[in-house]
């Protein structure tokens, strides 16, 4: 009896469900659906067919998405930047109901500014919460 080797599991097939490569797809397909497009290869063991399946590894549909983390520009949000400089200013005495009133229209710019950032930044995590995971192509350490 033929015998898939799929991710270490070995699982018997039917000499008819094994007879070509199309029939074994369309077999384990409803069960692994990454076979469509994985590597099969035939061999024999000790007068047992093995049919070894590879699956390949692919972005699964996230590259539009790592393209566009990749692209995005650097930025510091524009609301954080100008508290840092209120405390700042604040440290060194110098935070007073003049200075606020001077850069009262910096600081409405920097509230916009930092609601705007904050709604992109939100959008992003949304978008890599809801995407599938897919393998590193590179070791993680200690894992």
């Amino acid at each position: 009896m033929p015998v898939v080797i799929l991710e270490g599991q070995r699982i018997p097939l039917t000499p008819e469900q094994s007879a070509t490569d199309v029939s074994i797809v369309n077999t384990l397909l409803p069960f692994y659906p990454d076979v469509a497009n994985a590597t099969i290869s035939r061999k024999v063991v000790d007068a047992e067919e093995h049919i070894e399946i590879v699956k390949k590894v692919g972005t699964k549909g996230n590259s539009n998405l790592i393209k566009l983390l990749q692209t995005a520009p650097e930025s510091i949000n524009p609301a954080l930047a100008l508290s840092w400089k209120l405390k700042e200013l604040e440290i060194q005495g110098q935070l007073t109901l003049e200075t606020l009133v001077t850069i009262s229209e910096e600081i409405e710019v920097a509230i916009a500014q930092g609601q705007q950032a904050t709604k992109a930044t939100a959008r992003a995590i949304a978008m890599l919460a809801n995407s599938p995971p897919i393998p590193s192509s590179h070791p993680i350490p200690n894992f």
